[in-house]
């Protein structure tokens, strides 16, 4: 089973810090919400968002939603175990056989709901559920951790001979729009001794990366299989 990590992902509720900025209390209202429980997004609360801490990083829910469609539609996603680590260290797991809506808005709905609620249901299948989690639970029982950027000493081929050859493997992916891993991620991905592989030598976009990843684990594990 692949453990497919996207890592400080851009998904936040709004910080109170912000919550009375007019762009925010607009779009609250709007929605008849409480400011501080709607998700962060730089296309609504770009003017609310200029003095936050890392704030190239954040308001981009886009980027997840993306990443997370590309995952589920593929034939490999049977095969993914999926893990949203967020940029304040939330964990968030997503069920394999959840239909995420394709609908922005509606996203941004299940994500705030997900967020107050911390466990999406249908029936009695947990479908998305925030986890009592830190990032190390979630790589501590894989063979091998891989981790996607453009700084990466290893590359693509190597990435194929390890999807390849190891059955437990956790693939990181960054799933924020600019900006490099803070140091704490970074020191945690080390100290599992996390292999960091460039497709390129520069930035590519972290769907464009999904896309790869799947791919590339479609050919070497899902398809060869089938062929044997």
């Amino acid at each position: 089973m692949l453990k497919l990590v996207f890592l400080e992902t851009s998904l936040e509720l709004v910080p109170p810090s912000i919550a009375r900025h007019p762009a925010v209390v607009k779009d609250a209202r709007r929605r008849k919400k409480k400011p501080t429980k709607i998700i962060l997004d730089d296309s609504k609360h770009h003017a609310a968002m200029k003095d936050l801490d890392a704030r190239e990083k954040r308001g981009r829910p886009d980027i997840i939603h993306q990443c997370l469609l590309s995952v589920l539609d593929s034939r490999a996603s049977r095969f993914v175990d999926i893990y949203v680590h967020t940029l304040d260290d939330t964990i968030i797991w997503i069920n394999n056989e959840t239909r995420l809506p394709r609908n922005y808005n509606r996203f941004i709905g299940l994500m705030e709901d997900l967020f107050e609620k911390k466990e999406i249901k249908a029936g009695d299948k947990v479908l998305l559920k925030i986890l009592d989690a830190e990032l190390e639970d979630i790589l501590k029982d894989v063979e091998a951790v891989v981790v996607l950027t453009e700084k990466g000493e290893r590359d693509e081929k190597f990435l194929r001979e390890i999807v390849r050859s190891r059955d437990d493997l956790a693939i990181c992916i960054g799933a924020f729009p600019h900006g490099d891993f803070e140091e704490d991620t970074l020191e945690i991905l080390e100290e599992f001794e996390a292999e960091f592989v460039a497709i390129a030598k520069e930035p590519l976009t972290s769907l464009y990366i999904t896309n790869r990843v799947i791919c590339i684990y479609e050919d070497e594990r899902v398809l060869s299989d089938r062929n044997r």
